[in-house]
């Protein structure tokens, strides 16, 4: 059964006290200022009273043993120990053994839980009865021998995939959202975090919402050859095809074309906000290895347009490994302006109505001209284009036309978004545009790099999405922190901690 959770005010009380009683000297204010202010103005920033009222259905209503602990204050822990880059039981031992942390965490000194108390609090954060999404028996992937090219993304292995996705999608009245193991994470972190960071204005307009997407490689910590259930080598078979036992069975292998080689693990997917100055992430998600950056945006596109019902997506800002004509429609199904880098290894020569166009999609006349833009079409949705030799008052070798208004052509986005989106991409606004595209890199690199993501070598679905979820948290935390720098905007305890050094 759980208590009831304090408020923020609270918390904030007690770490004031508990702070005054432990450290009560001049020298200790000063260690504590010198060596850990960061660390307290950047946790007692975090409001997380709200924790109790979305993890209580996971709690028992029944007067059973001992009252639990505060979620905020687990939830506060396990962020804690994310920002210190610290496991589980490297965190309990660091809690235990240093009082300030387990102050700030929401214990007194010699009360902080253990390590079975934090697993048990791991069940209640995932919705599925094991840390796996499928069953650990099962036959032995083998790995692709057939390798990808440099900056080359793994093909798909059915072409029409993302036609059919966006088929199905459009067909639907209202969006349809099966329950997913990593909801509750989800719930906690838009509450929490991303809620509040729109409030304050870090990640732009959510009434015209612009959204990044991208997809990054994550390897998992365990092998991929599984453990034998057979007794096939004795007879002399190494490469038989029973089933084996897989410490991570929801891994899978795929294809790194940064560093040019398979790893066997899952893709990350982060979607970010484009408007914010800290590359703020809106919803992570973790697929297959396998799966295609196109087939996720598809995915995941639709679960962020159901947890973000209130928002108006704008603009999509996506790399070239998005380049689908699928992927076009359903975004101007959307009402949504595409920002995407055309695909030139599968577009082979662009020619719309007999028209030859650059990479760019500006018409190119016969003698290899481009053609003048001269504007969108008065009461119609397309451009107008007109003969280069006409504007320029030059003389054509070979006119195509016989006015002397010159050839004119007309390009529209109904017709083809692919070739034609709503930014022309020769103009300067597109070119601005994407590149905020690199916001989602620093993302996942804040994920992967300044969170070493990787090093925990996790072995199921719970525990990397767990990781994933509190590194996101974490960088929100970290940009409320810059921004309160930058406004100069002191918290209580701050001014607390100074006045007490200062007397």
């Amino acid at each position: 059964m759980m208590h009831v959770s304090r408020s923020h005010q609270d918390y904030l009380a007690f770490v004031s006290e508990l702070l005054r009683k432990e450290y009560n000297s001049p020298e200790a204010l000063l260690f504590l200022q010198r060596y850990y202010s960061d660390l307290i103005f950047w946790i007692t920033a975090i409001d997380l009273s709200a924790a109790a009222s979305l993890l209580r259905p996971t709690y028992s209503s029944k007067p059973r043993g001992r009252k639990p602990h505060d979620p905020a204050d687990m939830l506060r822990c396990l962020l804690l120990m994310t920002k210190l880059e610290l496991s589980v039981d490297k965190g309990v031992v660091a809690i235990r053994t240093t009082p300030v942390y387990a102050i700030l965490s929401g214990f007194n000194p010699g009360e902080s839980p253990g390590v079975g108390t934090f697993y048990d609090f791991f069940h209640r954060l995932w919705r599925a009865s094991t840390p796996h999404k499928t069953g650990r028996v099962k036959r032995r992937l083998k790995k692709p021998r057939k390798k990808g090219k440099k900056n080359e993304k793994q093909a798909p292995k059915n072409p029409k995939t993302t036609e059919k996705l966006v088929s199905r999608i459009l067909r639907e009245d209202k969006i349809h959202y099966a329950p997913k193991e990593h909801d509750l994470l989800q719930q906690l972190f838009q509450t929490l975090f991303v809620l509040p960071s729109a409030a304050k204005g870090l990640l732009g307009d959510t009434n015209a919402f612009r959204v990044i997407g991208d997809g990054s490689p994550v390897e998992t910590g365990a092998r991929s050859f599984g453990k034998f259930l057979c007794d096939c080598r004795k007879s002399g078979n190494w490469k038989c095809t029973c089933k084996r036992k897989f410490s991570d069975p929801d891994a899978d292998w795929g294809w790194d074309s940064y560093r040019e080689k398979y790893y066997y693990g899952r893709t990350l997917y982060m979607f970010t906000a484009a408007d914010s100055s800290y590359d703020l992430p809106v919803y992570p998600r973790l697929f297959r290895a396998s799966q295609h950056d196109a087939v996720s945006w598809i995915c995941g596109y639709r679960e962020l347009r159901y947890w973000y019902a209130d928002w108006k997506v704008g603009e999509a800002i996506l790399d070239s490994a998005h380049d689908a004509l699928p992927i076009y429609t359903m975004l101007e199904h959307d009402d949504v302006s595409a920002i995407i880098d055309l695909n030139l290894r599968r577009s082979g020569q662009l020619v719309y109505n007999e028209m030859k166009l650059t990479t760019d999609g500006v018409p190119v006349c016969p003698i290899g001209r481009k053609m003048v833009c001269w504007g969108r079409d008065s009461g119609r949705p397309r451009i107008k284009w007109r003969c280069p030799a006409k504007v320029g008052k030059w003389e054509c070798p070979t006119p195509c036309s016989t006015s002397d208004y010159g050839r004119t052509f007309y390009t529209s986005t109904t017709d083809n978004p692919r070739l034609f989106p709503r930014i022309r991409r020769d103009s300067k606004e597109w070119r601005k545009r994407y590149a905020l595209r690199t916001s989602v890199e620093r993302c996942i690199k804040r994920q992967k790099v300044d969170y070493k993501l990787e090093t925990s070598h996790g072995r199921s679905s719970r525990h990397w999405n767990l990781r994933v979820y509190l590194i996101a948290m974490c960088q929100h935390a970290d940009a409320w922190l810059e921004q309160a720098k930058k406004q100069k905007q002191l918290p209580a305890i701050q001014q607390w901690l100074y006045e007490s050094v200062a007397a």
